[in-house]
């Protein structure tokens, strides 16, 4: 009976990648396992016939021999090379393997089978697989108004041993240690493959006065106890505006007043809130009649 073909074996294509030649193989085995099917001969013939196909197809240089020359590869036993096992006959010798093999080759082998003669002639026969370049990544710091609003800059790169200028738009919104991605703009491919990806971290300086948590922007204020106490204005700066803030008479040291969509907006379009954080500053260097004073409040107080 003739063998069926590997790929159809496992209900697989030629160009399954061998994560999906694991899993087709893995959900066959599982169900016509011998431990699950005792006793039927059916079962277990389809199991060694599963497995037999798994082997070759997972091992790349037996798939590839495999997608040359199908079944044949491997009906001239052996320990290495064709053969294996999986063909399940016996060897004819180095005259069989001509027969089978000289044609594709275009005449006579130059060594003898097993003297490196035959992995000469297949190493000139197959084409080397195409691999994709490696990705590259480098570091941009920019401003903390830039990465709020958005910038452009013009920056040269160590790429492909020669440098090359990239136009990289920094996105408003972007955060501190976000990643931009040039598709293609990386190392080139091996044997004809893709080239790699250029990936640009972009990190944040940081501003004299302003923090960002998020999508919110914290902006501390320093104010004297007695407008705290009195309650008055505080006038705030952000990075394009300033105003003036209304304080309660009481406020404390360290309380926030959020100021809705105040803040950044993201790359998604949500904006954030603006968080004006006091600081209540405590009196340095007092003249006798305002320690008079403060002493005067603290008995009546």
């Amino acid at each position: 009976m003739s063998k069926r073909d590997y790929y159809e074996v496992l209900g697989v294509s030629k160009s399954s990648t061998e994560k999906e030649i694991k899993k087709a193989y893995k959900r066959l085995a599982m169900k016509y396992h011998p431990d699950k099917n005792q006793g039927d001969a059916q079962a277990a013939d389809k199991f060694k016939e599963i497995k037999e196909a798994y082997e070759v197809l997972t091992d790349p240089d037996k798939r590839g021999q495999y997608d040359d020359f199908g079944h044949a590869a491997f009906q001239n036993g052996g320990n290495g090379g064709f053969g294996g096992g999986f063909g399940g006959g016996h060897s004819q010798g180095f005259g069989g393997f001509e027969d089978i093999f000289g044609g594709a080759f275009g005449g006579r082998s130059r060594g003898g089978f097993g003297s490196g003669g035959f992995e000469d002639m297949f190493s000139q026969h197959r084409q080397p697989r195409a691999q994709k370049g490696q990705d590259r990544q480098f570091n941009l710091t920019v401003d903390f108004a830039d990465a709020i609003k958005g910038c452009e800059q013009i920056i040269e790169l160590p790429v492909n041993g020669v440098n090359k200028k990239i136009n990289v738009k920094v996105p408003a919104g972007i955060e501190d240690g976000e990643k931009i991605r040039f598709a293609g703009k990386g190392e080139s491919g091996i044997n004809g493959g893709p080239a790699g990806d250029l990936l640009i971290q972009i990190n944040t300086r940081p501003h004299a006065t302003l923090k960002r948590d998020g999508n919110d922007l914290i902006c501390p204020v320093t104010t004297d106890f007695v407008t705290a106490a009195l309650g008055g204005e505080v006038e705030i700066q952000t990075l394009d505006s300033r105003f003036k803030l209304k304080v309660p008479a009481g406020t404390q040291n360290g309380r926030k007043f959020r100021m809705k969509e105040k803040g950044v907006k993201s790359r998604k379009g949500v904006t954030g809130d603006l968080l004006v954080e006091i600081t209540v500053a405590t009196p340095t260097n007092l003249t006798e009649e305002q320690k008079t004073l403060l002493m005067k409040f603290k008995e009546i107080a």
